[in-house]
């Protein structure tokens, strides 16, 4: 059956949902993440505890694909999108296919379910003076403010210039006006050889570097 918007059941409801109210509520909040985060990985969205158990999370997910609102590649496992009807049942503008970058999305994704903040922006510019950063993502969790860096092959050179730009931010004193402390730079990083790296270039921020294991 496809899914059209006067099917969507709010969170609001009231009333009980029957079997078809709770699938169709169910393949809203896959797409409504797969919109927030890009691609997330089948075992990704069972964790979100969207879908019931494992098996149940296959045969959505199937489902969905069936009904052409998602689409799908196979790396380790299955990885999930948006595809054009899904995109337009939620009013997403975001297309996204299959690119080199993938694996970048799913590490990011891994810190999101490991923390589940508050408020997660991934890739929002901060400016300041003549300088921008983009951090892999922003976010806030317990009250505490973090800039996110996902080390997964990026050059050390290149991660040495970005904390760089985070010293300059942080001397600007302009992120302290607007929103109070600085954040915590967290990198996630693959090898025990790169977080010791980071670890001396962060040498004197406020800084965290974990290991990826750490976050699954």
């Amino acid at each position: 059956m496809p899914i059209t918007n006067q099917n969507l059941i709010q969170e609001s409801s009231s009333q009980p949902l029957t079997k078809q109210q709770l699938k169709l509520k169910r393949w809203e909040n896959v797409l409504w993440y797969l919109n927030r985060l890009d691609y997330l990985a089948t075992s990704q969205i069972e964790s979100l505890k969207l879908t019931g158990g494992k098996r149940n999370t296959l045969r959505i997910l199937s489902d969905m694909e069936e009904s052409k609102l998602i689409s799908s590649f196979v790396m380790d496992e299955k990885v999930f999108y948006l595809a054009a009807a899904g995109r337009k049942l939620i009013g997403s503008e975001k297309i996204r296919k299959r690119t080199p970058n993938v694996p970048h999305f799913l590490m990011r994704n891994d810190v999101y379910l490991y923390y589940r903040p508050v408020a997660w922006h991934a890739e929002q510019p901060f400016q300041w003076h003549n300088e921008t950063i983009i951090p892999d993502a922003y976010f806030i969790k317990n009250n505490q403010h973090f800039f996110l860096e996902v080390d997964r092959c990026q050059s050390m050179t290149k991660n040495e210039d970005k904390i760089k730009s985070y010293r300059s931010l942080k001397d600007s004193g302009l992120f302290q006006k607007n929103y109070g402390a600085f954040p915590t730079i967290l990198f996630v990083t693959t090898s025990e050889h790169r977080q010791k790296r980071l670890r001396a270039l962060l040498d004197g921020l406020k800084a965290e570097v974990l290991m990826l294991d750490a976050v699954k």
